[in-house]
């Protein structure tokens, strides 16, 4: 039932989060009308200082609810459950203010018992939703979580029963004939109704994973508002207990920005290094072999994240034989990055024990298969040019069409032989075919990141729009296809964020002799 609760006073999604937005800053101006509408000649200089702790406890956690609403990434996956707790705090905080406003005002009197019986509402669900937080956040012990779930699920219903049912039977406080607010004997009953919570967000402080600085910073959600609320127990005027859960809330939330933003910059860190690493892996010394004059050849890979799973690799195996090999690993970023390299090493490895390119791919799926734990898989599209004959033997493992340019100077998707992709199944066989290249002809090989860039209209890029592109671009050297190319995707995405990585490779044959 607590998950339940969660999920349901949990914002979702950004349309929900403006919401909040604008309710948490309305609320504000609400509490300024009332405050307005109320004459303060009456009211004791204690009761007007309430008033205003209040009001500015409200202000403040608009602009807050704001920053985090704007830094959605700052809390990952729960920044709409600590949104939800800025909300509830914000209405706290309304609730408590208003109450001292029509406090004393005998016309007034239902309204003045309306409002606390929200407020007791409201703060058992805010008790309810740090509780909740803390368990993400602290990595909370998960029989301690279970033991306070159930306490919780036991007793949130029927608190919120007792605190609705005081509004005509007063039995928590009372409010009498002229508007006078009256803590009746049970009135500690509805502290004692939070205590499992509190208990638990105590005990979660201490069993968990959570370091020093951030068990210490969390722990102040209890001391502090326990503090405020003893203090109001000698002095019921004294009553600032919800701003002082809101300024809790707010040192947490800013704990955790500071906590992330360190973490964030260790990791990028880290990633920056990989990408170093992984881009020193790829070819990109262009021309690769200037003293070969039967070939021109580019290539260029642009990671959709720091990292990413696409590579190309190209090299002599002798005098008369060049490899050319581009691939896609299944997953994206670190994990595909790591998979990636693991088997370019194996195709490099077994690539210089000779054979086709079928025999290649055959024996590394085999390896990458049998201890393939990850369950990732790489399609790869290899060829093997013989120079002097311009004959390519070539293998597609699952990969994108090609794009050939024969002498009549049009490009055409080539629509090959596809075997599966390479780590899905053990015992495969692959099998080559062959395409001559008469002098001028090009190949253009390309990861999916190509035709299915997307827009923000959500229209992919596609291989008709690929093989028009390349039609403009035919009289050019492969460097220039390429670049031409990664100019018309990103024409036609138009700034929309890319989910994948974007790899080509050109070959342009100029036979066993320059023309």
């Amino acid at each position: 039932m607590i998950e339940k609760i969660e999920k349901k006073f949990t914002i979702t999604d950004e349309r929900s989060a403006k919401a909040g937005w604008i309710f948490v800053s309305v609320l504000p101006y609400i509490y300024i009308l009332a405050i307005l509408l109320r004459d303060f000649r009456d009211l004791e200089a204690q009761l007007v200082l309430n008033i205003g702790v209040n009001l500015m406890a409200g202000t403040v956690c608009a602009v807050v609810y704001y920053s985090c609403m704007r830094d959605s990434a700052g809390m990952g996956d729960k920044n709409g459950l600590f949104l939800s707790l800025f909300i509830t705090s914000g209405i706290s905080v309304f609730l408590a203010g208003t109450a001292w406003i029509v406090h004393g005002v005998p016309s007034l009197v239902f309204l003045n018992r309306l409002l606390n019986a929200l407020l007791f509402t409201d703060n058992y669900m805010l008790v309810l939703l740090v509780w909740r937080f803390e368990c993400f956040i602290l990595n909370v012990d998960e029989r301690l979580k279970r033991i306070v779930n159930g306490f919780l699920q036991v007793s949130f219903l029927p608190s919120v029963f007792c605190a609705l049912v005081n509004i005509f039977y007063p039995f928590f406080f009372s409010v009498d004939a002229l508007g006078v607010y009256h803590r009746e004997p049970l009135f500690p009953i509805s502290i004692v109704i939070c205590l499992p919570a509190l208990a638990g967000i105590t005990a979660g402080i201490f069993k968990s994973k959570g370091t020093k600085k951030e068990k210490f910073i969390f722990s102040s959600f209890v001391g502090f508002p326990l503090f405020i609320l003893g203090l109001s127990l000698l002095k019921f005027q004294s009553s600032f207990l919800e701003p002082a859960m809101f300024v809790s809330i707010v040192v947490i939330y800013h704990m955790i920005i500071n906590v992330r933003a360190k973490k964030a910059a260790v990791t990028q860190s880290e990633l920056h290094t990989a990408a170093e690493i992984q881009h020193s892996m790829l070819p990109s010394t262009f021309p690769p072999f200037p003293e070969r004059t039967e070939f021109e050849l580019y290539a260029s890979m642009t990671p959709a994240r720091e990292v990413g799973g696409d590579y190309y690799d190209f090299a002599m195996l002798d005098d008369d034989h060049l490899a050319l090999l581009i691939a896609d690993v299944s997953d994206k970023g670190t994990p595909a990055a790591l998979f990636m390299m693991s088997t370019k090493n194996l195709i490099n490895y077994r690539m210089r024990q000779g054979g086709t390119p079928a025999e290649i791919l055959t024996d590394v799926n085999k390896h990458v298969a049998r201890d393939n734990r990850s369950k990732m898989f790489v399609t790869v599209w290899m060829g093997i040019l013989d120079l002097k004959t311009g004959v390519m033997t070539c293998v597609n493992a699952g990969h994108e069409y090609p794009a050939v340019c024969g002498a009549d100077g049009v490009f055409r998707i080539f629509k090959d032989k596809h075997g599966l992709v390479v780590g899905a199944m053990e015992n495969l066989k692959y099998r080559d075919y062959e395409l001559f290249l008469e002098p001028g002809t090009r190949v253009f090989v390309y990861t999916d990141g190509v035709p299915d860039a997307s827009n923000a209209a959500g229209e992919r890029y596609g291989k008709d729009r690929l093989e028009a592109a390349l039609n403009t671009l035919s009289e050019k050297d492969p460097e220039g296809i390429i670049r031409g190319i990664r100019a018309d995707v990103d024409a036609f995405v138009d700034g929309a964020k890319q989910f994948d990585d974007l790899t080509m490779l050109c070959l342009e044959f100029k036979g066993a002799e320059v023309l």
